[in-house]
């Protein structure tokens, strides 16, 4: 069973939150002559504005909780995570593409290398290591979609390749993934690939938000869960033709229900992926490398080595 946090949570999470800067912009009585100093305005007009911006989620929240709407709490719950993300060293919301990957793609997926270093082979864990094994030499072909981004009201999600000009001039001309779309079909293409029946690939689905772009959940009809949660990403500013982005996850593999608790098994891992438009592709084409590394879960390393890496090639042929 999954339990709601209580409303007061969140603003006083808030408050910890904005209280540390508080502190930073306080300031004791000088007898000094006032002098001015544009790096000290610049850095109490920074935190003064995170403090006012947080304050106003706060506030936003308390309505959407007294409200009967759903509505109203996700409305507070989106304020308060674009005041969070505005603050120096959380980033973007979601990982921002250019404009060239909106719309619907068939991707070719190939599986081409997979690496372990002998001397952090011991660390691999073995369910990984038997996953990764498997895709050696699987290529796969599935349908993949960017939305448009429109940051000030998040429209565009039902958004087509007709409408895509529109949202993309609201948003910047920037798209984000489709990503419970796009894993869902990931892992469908994978089960057709090992023979599972369409009616079992039917029974994957997946949960994903806009509003909250960091967690993905994956569900099996044999009762797996898998979540998959960034923590950390970065993304170069979008090119003419030619895009990179790195993102940090935590997976976590929970086993069908059997009346017993179990421990979800838990993998760190970081997918790095480098992009680049193809010229001269009838409807456009895009090409791509991904890198995914693997950690060990727990380490006493602050920038611990990869212990084992999958890379990946990517070929996408847009459809609409």
């Amino acid at each position: 069973m999954i339990t709601r946090p209580q409303p007061l949570l969140v603003p006083v999470l808030v408050l910890l939150l904005v209280l540390p800067f508080v502190v930073l912009a306080y300031q004791p009585p000088s007898h000094q002559p006032p002098r001015h100093d544009s790096s000290s305005s610049s850095r109490r007009d920074l935190l003064s504005t995170t403090t006012t911006t947080l304050a106003t989620a706060s506030s936003l929240f308390f309505l959407g909780s007294s409200r009967s709407s759903p509505a109203y709490a996700a409305d507070a719950r989106e304020a308060i995570a674009k005041a969070v993300s505005k603050i120096p060293g959380y980033g973007a919301p979601d990982t921002l593409y250019p404009s060239f990957f909106a719309g619907e793609w068939e991707v070719t997926r190939e599986v081409v290398g997979l690496t372990t270093p002998p001397e952090e082979a011991d660390k691999v864990d073995p369910q990984d290591l038997a996953q990764a094994k498997a895709q050696q030499g699987e290529t796969l072909t599935f349908t993949i979609r960017f939305l448009p981004y429109n940051e000030e009201e998040g429209k565009g999600e039902d958004a087509g390749a007709a409408g895509a000009a529109e949202e993309e001039e609201k948003g910047g001309g920037m798209v984000i993934a489709d990503r419970g779309f796009n894993e869902e079909n990931l892992w469908k293409a994978r089960l057709a690939l090992a023979g599972k029946s369409e009616l079992y690939q039917e029974g994957v689905s997946s949960r994903w938000e806009r509003r909250n772009p960091n967690v993905l959940i994956v569900s099996f009809p044999d009762g797996v869960v898998k979540e998959i949660k960034v923590t950390k990403r970065s993304f170069e500013s979008p090119g003419e033709d030619a895009f990179g982005s790195s993102e940090y996850c935590r997976v976590a593999d929970a086993a069908a229900d059997t009346g017993v608790a179990s421990i979800p098994r838990v993998s760190a891992l970081r997918v790095l992926r480098r992009w680049k438009k193809v010229e001269g592709r009838e409807g456009g084409a895009i090409e791509g490398l991904e890198l995914v590394k693997y950690y060990p879960t727990v380490s006493f390393s602050a920038d611990p080595p990869a212990v084992m890496t999958l890379k990946t090639r990517l070929k996408m042929e847009r459809v609409k």
